[in-house]
């Protein structure tokens, strides 16, 4: 399992540099806000997802790693665990490159923390709707989803920094004005489903004939 996970930080080896781009753009810029910062930790996490995923297919792994003493479930299951791993690398990149040079020069900083749970939430549920897609359709799928799921996520994304930001929004979404109850659930939710999306990507990939 631990050589499955590492080989997707393996596969991410050249590309490194490409997640600084948005972190670092972000650091430039004067102010940012909320609405900034979960865009950027969205597309830092979420190209860490994409990436691998676009290298194992052009090099055709999954067809590989099956003729090796994998069990196809683990396979599954390391993609997943490392897609954990991927989002916490992405909040890490987005705080300290974005943020915390802001903080150490004594700059105002009043980014709310919701910005951050915001682009890890969709985060999670992009890898929620792509790896079965991934496990159980084709390329051509995969690459259709991208194009359309991108535009309706950004657009989430602006909706819930505007929810989350504002009681009365709150209220009317969410029937609560406390952020921290609203976060919980919405974190247990989409655990929830993550675990759910697991178990339909292995039924499909165990089911797949290469």
């Amino acid at each position: 399992m631990r050589q499955l996970v590492w080989k997707d930080f393996f596969l991410q080896r050249k590309v490194f540099f490409l997640y600084l781009i948005l972190p670092i753009y972000c650091a430039l810029k004067q102010s940012v806000d909320p609405f900034q910062i979960a865009v950027v930790c969205f597309a830092t996490c979420s190209l860490l997802i994409f990436v691998p995923l676009q290298v194992e297919d052009k090099n055709e792994t999954d067809k590989l790693l099956i003729s090796f003493p994998f069990v196809r479930k683990d396979i599954v299951i390391a993609k997943y665990i490392s897609t954990i791993l991927f989002i916490g690398c992405g909040i890490i990149t987005t705080l300290i490159i974005a943020i915390l040079p802001k903080f150490l020069l004594g700059k105002a900083i009043n980014i709310p923390w919701y910005a951050i749970f915001i682009g890890v939430f969709l985060s999670a549920l992009y890898a929620i709707m792509l790896f079965p897609l991934k496990y159980g359709g084709s390329k051509q799928i995969v690459t259709i989803f991208n194009v359309v799921v991108m535009f309706p996520l950004i657009g989430l994304l602006g909706l819930m920094c505007n929810v989350l930001g504002e009681e009365r929004l709150m209220l009317m979404f969410f029937h609560s004005s406390n952020l921290m109850f609203i976060i919980s659930m919405l974190s247990i939710g989409v655990c929830i489903v993550y675990f759910v999306s697991m178990f339909c990507s292995i039924s499909f990939f165990q089911d797949r004939e290469f």
